[in-house]
């Protein structure tokens, strides 16, 4: 996404009002009909066969219930209809001054209902993306994506907008009646309206305008070249010589005219590079799976360049001033302490990790004198320390490990997950879960769809959307979008409304009217062959319950806006509570809650290898945050910048493992588009999730009164409190809300090293 996007929309997706009666009536029967029984999560995902959702029926609601998205054609006119809604809330903020005081105290209301109203349909277009089986629905929802874009990137200059809006911060009067989360908004909303360039000429700020495109172009061409399949290696025949005599005949390689052509990230590469003897085969494997396209390498070199040309354009020194001055570590410089102190205490172990790999390859090529290790070595001489349970437990199906989490979050949070009927056409795919949330006092608080099984065209790796974040709505006041005639007309305006939210609901306990959240998870689990799920290897247990992190993060984030909902929050501290998630796997208590006698697997047990090699991983997490704000400070902007030397360079002078000349490994590192100067975010919120684990949850994880503290002093708020704040709360350390130089200081002295085991999973 574009730095300086108003109107973000990332995680904010949601659907609007059906106009079917029968659809209502529909959805409340699912409702009423929830299972009380966390068990039936079980045959839910493992019970694989398709749920009843497509086989050619006939559409009777369309994907989310959206009325107007039973078709792919229709994504066109879902687009269209939302500009159109949109350009009425743009008018009415422009021309709030103009009507007087009470219009002025709805602006920031209203810019938060257009920035949902346009999320609608944008972060919906980028779930069917990468995840809808058909390409005509994704070249549908590309379409839309692209138009709405466009929208919005007059939007982010709209000098009548942000006008209004600084009037509105500067009135006082308005002011002093906000409560710190519309404040809070409103500043967001300001920042990014800063950050578009807004002072600048109407020359200069058309050249901004078309900067920030170019970039959305680079970063949709670099992330395609991230995805693109890297050539084979060519091997000889006699190359592969320590993996037995009929190493070729096992791996089923076929060699013709006396090569053998090895595709990377293949069994087969996995296989040679593990072997200590293939060191030339080796070498041409790590070489053909870390080099790119000189065309690649063009494409992130102009993209690194036009971002610190956007920030030079905004009165930035660099694109990473220009990003981080609202996360928590404020400046690079501030960054640039925190990843100082993380390599002062992990370097000297990672020389040491590389010397001990030194001697093992001495032993294993019964070499005289210790060798040089090099980037190809690392999987045949540092055995990686493969995630594990805490205790021996049966392996774990998907379905059992919903239900622990359901129980664990009982514990936590008073909340079950209970399955949900799906309507035909709500969803993209039949191998699609859908789950309610309920709260034990609250009721059902929102939707999650999983998604679990790899297949073509859909995205690799598991990621969380937010489909509908959480606003209270009964405030809209929607007739004042409108003239007084188009509302006397009354059914003339009924189009323009299409695209209003339809999930509203009274909450218990609260005031008003909200749209409850829906998330959606996605993940690329293989398929299994039978009818039943397969069980899970413990990485991929890690890996739903960090998204399930977010997802509740998305769930419990119940704020009156929007735009500061659940995981819309500072980039630098939304992987908190995610990764907080995996630190409740390494007790036995949360463990025992995921099985039960009927469970017939095989035993998972503790692994018993050395963690020597652990280090190695956090180390490179450090290399990646460097290159990181490397190449996005002002070296980009000189004429001699290549991010390959520059990333050669970092590697001979940081790392123990020495740049392998001919490779550009950065040109696949797709973090530098999605998340550009923020990479060192991992590692700071891994930092403080270790502190709160070790505070609050290590003594006893299923305590009750220490979920509402996480729960109320940082998951409620999403993005409506600074986050330095929460983090001070829960930890009950008032110094760190200062958020300065010196909380970044102190972050980067806990230690983390103890929980590696996703490290590098991200």
């Amino acid at each position: 996404m574009l730095s300086g996007t108003i109107f973000r929309f990332k995680g904010c997706l949601r659907a609007p009002k059906p106009r079917s009666p029968l659809l209502r009536a529909s959805y409340a029967t699912t409702l009423q009909n929830a299972s009380q029984d966390d068990q039936a999560l079980v045959p839910l995902f493992d019970q694989v066969k398709s749920n009843p959702n497509g086989n050619g029926l006939e559409p009777i609601t369309g994907l989310f219930h959206h009325p107007l998205l039973r078709h792919p054609s229709q994504f066109k006119i879902a687009a269209t209809l939302t500009v159109n809604r949109a350009q009425r809330l743009v008018d009415r903020i422009a021309n709030a001054p103009s009507v007087g005081p009470s219009e002025m105290r709805k602006v920031v209301k209203n810019l938060d209902r257009l920035s949902d109203l346009l999320c609608s349909v944008i972060d919906l277009s980028e779930l069917v993306r990468s995840a809808h089986p058909e390409p005509v629905w994704s070249e549908s929802a590309n379409e839309a994506y692209e138009m709405l874009c466009e929208f919005m990137a007059v939007l982010n200059t709209h000098v009548g907008l942000s006008n209004t809006l600084k009037q509105v911060l500067a009135d006082q009067s308005i002011v002093k009646d906000m409560s710190t989360e519309e404040y809070q908004t409103g500043l967001v909303f300001w920042r990014d309206f800063v950050r578009s360039g807004l002072d600048l000429s109407p020359s200069e700020r058309d050249r901004f305008v078309s900067l920030s495109s170019e970039i959305l172009t680079l970063g949709r061409t670099f992330l395609n070249g991230v995805a693109t399949p890297r050539r084979p290696a060519i091997l000889k025949p006699d190359e592969i010589v320590g993996t037995g005599g009929g190493a070729i005949g096992r791996m089923k390689i076929k060699a013709f005219r006396r090569v053998i052509e090895i595709q990377p990230g293949t069994q087969q590469a996995h296989i040679i590079m593990q072997s200590p003897e293939e060191d030339a085969a080796r070498r041409k494997i790590y070489m053909a799976s870390n080099s790119s396209t000189r065309e690649q390498e063009e494409v992130l070199n102009r993209l690194l360049q036009a971002r610190a040309e956007l920030a030079m354009l905004g009165g930035k020194e660099s694109f990473s001033h220009m990003v981080l001055e609202d996360k928590m570590a404020k400046s690079p410089e501030n960054v640039q302490q925190f990843l100082d102190m993380r390599m002062l205490h992990t370097r000297p172990r990672a020389n040491e990790a590389v010397q001990l790999m030194s001697f093992l390859k001495m032993k294993a090529l019964r070499l005289q004198h210790q060798p040089q290790i090099y980037a190809w070595d690392r999987e045949a001489f540092a055995t990686p320390a493969r995630p594990s349970p805490p205790i021996p437990i049966r392996a774990l199906t998907a379905g059992r490990v919903f239900m622990g989490l359901s129980r664990l979050f009982k514990h936590l949070y008073g909340l079950s997950l209970r399955p949900a009927d799906i309507l035909v056409g709500e969803v993209w795919h039949s191998d699609v879960r859908k789950l309610e949330v309920v709260h034990e006092d609250e009721g059902v608080i929102g939707w999650i769809y999983v998604d679990l099984y790899r297949r073509v065209g859909k995205a690799a790796g598991a990621a969380h959307y937010t489909v509908v974040c959480s606003r209270r709505t009964d405030d809209d006041d929607e007739p004042g979008d409108f003239t007084a005639a188009e509302i006397a007309n009354g059914p003339s305006i009924e189009t323009m409304r299409e695209m209003l939210p339809f999930n509203r609901y009274k909450v218990q306990g609260r005031p008003g009217t909200y749209q409850l959240p829906m998330a959606v998870l996605l993940f690329d689990f293989p398929r299994p062959y039978s009818d039943r799920s397969a069980t899970l290897e413990w990485q991929d247990v890690l890996t739903i319950c960090h998204e399930m992190g977010h997802a509740m993060h998305s769930m419990l984030g119940r704020t009156n806006f929007q735009n500061v909902s659940g995981t819309r929050c500072a980039t630098d501290f939304v992987e908190l509570p995610s990764i907080l998630m995996e630190y409740f796997l390494t007790s036995p208590t949360v463990i025992s809650l995921f099985t039960d006698n009927n469970t017939t697997h095989p035993i998972q047990s503790p692994q018993d290898t050395d963690n020597t090699f652990a280090v190695l991983d956090s180390h490179t997490q450090l290399l990646l945050s460097y290159m990181d704000q490397i190449y996005h400070s002002t070296l980009p902007l000189e004429p001699s910048f290549d991010s390959t030397t520059t990333y050669a360079e970092l590697l001979n002078s940081k790392s123990p493992i020495p740049y392998a000349p001919g490779t550009s490994w950065q040109t696949q590192f797709g973090h530098l588009y999605s998340y550009g100067a923020q990479y060192y975010s991992y590692m700071l919120d891994r930092a403080i999730a270790g502190r709160v684990w070790h505070k609050l949850f290590a003594k006893n994880p299923l305590d009750r009164q220490a979920g509402e503290k996480f729960r109320s002093s940082v998951l409620v708020h999403g993005g409506g409190k600074d986050p330095w704040e929460m983090v001070g709360d829960v930890l009950d350390q008032e110094e760190l809300k200062e958020g300065d130089a010196a909380a970044m200081k102190e972050v980067g002295r806990w230690s983390v090293e103890d929980d590696v085991a996703a490290t590098m999973r991200l």
